[in-house]
């Protein structure tokens, strides 16, 4: 039988934690979902943990495949996948025991391409113990969720796959892309370009786990700025040729703002090897920014930026 959701859950490096993500798993209130485990060339005891749960639970699939990276891993899941929908789940985080019950339950009951939800990294104790009814979850549903994606306010968008449900047909020519930091961006500004519609729901279903060894917590280096540019310039793309200019002019005046606070931060605290190269690197994102009209000088923000960034390159 096809199963109503397929879980895909990149693993690599992760034998400390593989164990209480797949519990949370095992754990789902909601029964009826596959697990395909993409164990990408992982050097530690992980693929011995992986053999151990596929042995235990028959809905545990495993792939081995030599090290591609995250994005690839989570694009030969998708191959492989064959349920209704698709949760990307990171395999040193968790979920809430009733997070699929949840968000398959909201699908049915709105039609929904899309479930949106919140995080959090606060006391894992309680995060599990809490008891929540479907009936009183506070949800805003949406047919424009791009509008949704860029504040800090009450429903708003993450911009990362692991917290959202897709339609399986959503995702029909949609990929991660291979090589980057910092993907699932690009990747949710193109779900998000099809306007598909979107549950938000305003309540924490999955626990991220603040891993020392994870990408995020990396010492600032050349490639993240780069790779960001890469991703926005095929958010840029994409949105230009799909004529969403609306959203665009959007974009430049919310997302845009924060992505450059945040590069104006890794080059203020990289090291004296690296420096001048990222501040040469984030002078080339402004200028490109600016010259397909992307930057609203008006915003403070972008100004504090540009000004720190000539008074040190």
């Amino acid at each position: 039988m096809i199963p109503k959701i397929s879980v895909i859950v990149p693993v690599y490096n992760v034998e400390k934690y593989l164990p209480a993500c797949l519990d949370s798993l095992l754990k789902q209130t909601f029964t009826d979902f596959e697990v395909i485990c993409v164990n990408d060339g992982s050097p530690d005891n992980s693929s011995q943990i992986l053999d151990k749960y596929a042995k235990l639970d028959s809905r545990i699939k495993i792939i081995n495949q030599k090290n591609q990276g995250l994005s690839m891993a989570r694009n030969n899941g998708l191959l492989k996948a064959s349920g209704e929908y698709i949760y990307f789940l990171d395999s040193d985080d968790e979920l809430h025991y009733q997070t699929l019950e949840i968000v398959y339950t909201l699908s049915q009951l709105h039609n929904a391409d899309l479930i949106c939800w919140e995080f959090t990294s606060d006391d894992i104790n309680e995060f599990h113990k809490k008891k929540l009814d479907i009936n009183k979850l506070d949800v805003k549903i949406s047919a424009s969720p791009i509008f949704l994606g860029t504040h800090k306010e009450k429903y708003r968008i993450n911009f990362n796959a692991c917290t959202k449900l897709y339609k399986r047909e959503l995702l029909n020519g949609i990929e991660f892309i291979s090589g980057i930091y910092f993907e699932d961006v690009p990747h949710t500004f193109t779900v998000l370009s099809k306007q598909p519609k979107t549950v938000v729901i305003d309540e924490n279903l999955y626990y991220y786990r603040k891993n020392p060894n994870s990408i995020t917590n990396q010492q600032s280096n050349p490639k993240q700025i780069r790779d960001y540019v890469t991703g926005l310039r095929f958010i840029y793309d994409l949105y230009k040729k799909a004529n969403l200019n609306e959203e665009l002019q959007f974009l430049s005046q919310t997302f845009i703002p924060n992505i450059l606070q945040q590069q104006l931060g890794r080059c203020r605290h990289s090291n004296a090897v690296v420096k001048r190269e990222m501040w040469e690197l984030l002078n080339e994102e402004f200028k490109w920014l600016d010259s397909v009209n992307m930057i609203k000088w008006s915003n403070h923000r972008i100004l504090r930026c540009w000004l720190y960034l000539k008074l040190n390159t």
